[in-house]
């Protein structure tokens, strides 16, 4: 059972997560069709729907909340991700009229990381109706992501899903090039590698330092560790506008402009700036060095702080938390 407790002053009820309704987003994903019917014949009609080529990320989410105009809470399941039936049998203890979003972690397959990216949320359909992130956003730091705000997204423990982000070249290309960027941010502002120790929370460097790194002994997991590592050269090197991921048609072409490249050389060529600015050389992991590194990862079942990661981690011999 994941629980979430506020604050004792609030009022708590416990929900069954099987009593909000699911809206499947889907948009190009090769794998959707496939997810999305093991998830309709899983759950009653009227509590699933299907969200399609909704153009934006703050669209999709806006017509998730329009797929179920009279319910308090709304949870989302990206098209790339398998879920554990057994989550909709869980418990959330919380106050349901607080407009506060729940996240739980997903398992990526290509690299074995397990935090927020492609997991299942719980929207507060109030949150959704009147957030506005990514093309919508009215500042920086909302234009990339959803989920700098810690009083409006919270994240619990488990993981009750699977994301395949490697059904084709392109898709894999796509979800390391926007973690590359995403994780290279701190409240939506690129951090330069010199500032990486002092700014960078240290779970994010671990996880981009992942995605950088892992995923040769998948179908196409050389294309996610090509487009994690140009997009730091690109951020740290070429004045990259961040804001690019969040726009599907751009992502198109850039990838046709790469898509002739071998993505193993490729990465490979990459890797002597990136190396220039961690400050080490970043290692070439085979499948077999993959299939072991996914082995001996440890994902702590709560959101982690930088007290977690200091306790949790070899970090501080390297650097971090000395300021």
């Amino acid at each position: 059972m994941s629980l979430f407790n506020h604050a004792k002053s609030v009022k708590k009820t416990i929900h069954c997560l099987g009593q909000f309704p699911v809206a499947f987003l889907s948009y190009d994903e090769p794998n959707a069709d496939q997810h999305w019917d093991l998830l309709r014949k899983n759950r009653p009609g009227n509590l699933v729907a299907r969200v399609h080529r909704v153009k934006g990320f703050d669209a999709a989410h806006k017509a998730a909340a329009a797929a179920f105009p009279n319910a308090s809470h709304v949870i989302t399941v990206d098209a790339d991700n398998l879920v554990d039936l057994k989550f909709f049998n869980l418990q959330l203890q919380a106050d349901i009229d607080m407009p506060i979003s729940y996240s739980w972690n997903g398992r990526q397959h290509t690299n074995g990381l397990m935090y927020g990216n492609g997991g299942i949320k719980l929207w507060s359909r109030i949150h959704l109706e009147n957030m506005r992130s990514h093309e919508a956003a009215d500042n920086k730091r909302d234009a990339v992501d959803f989920c700098w705000d810690g009083t409006q997204y919270k994240t619990l423990s488990g993981c009750w899903s699977t994301t395949f982000t490697n059904a084709s070249a392109y898709q894999a290309f796509r979800v390391g090039f926007r973690e590359g960027v995403k994780l290279s941010m701190d409240q939506g502002q690129t951090v330069p590698f010199e500032q990486w120790t002092a700014r960078l929370h240290g779970a994010n460097y671990q996880r981009l330092l992942t995605w950088m790194t892992i995923g040769a002994d998948v179908e196409h997991g050389w294309w996610t560790i090509y487009g994690a590592r140009l997009a730091v050269k690109l951020l740290q090197y070429d004045d990259f506008d961040p804001t690019h991921i969040r726009d599907y048609d751009w992502f198109k072409d850039f990838f046709e402009s790469h898509s002739k490249n071998d993505p193993e050389k490729s990465s490979q060529k990459l890797s002597k700036s990136i190396s220039t600015g961690l400050g080490f050389k970043l290692p070439e992991f085979d499948a077999n060095h993959s299939t072991v590194v996914k082995q001996l990862q440890f994902h702590p079942n709560k959101e982690l702080t930088n007290e977690d990661v200091l306790a949790q981690t070899n970090l501080k011999f390297y650097g971090w938390f000395n300021g």
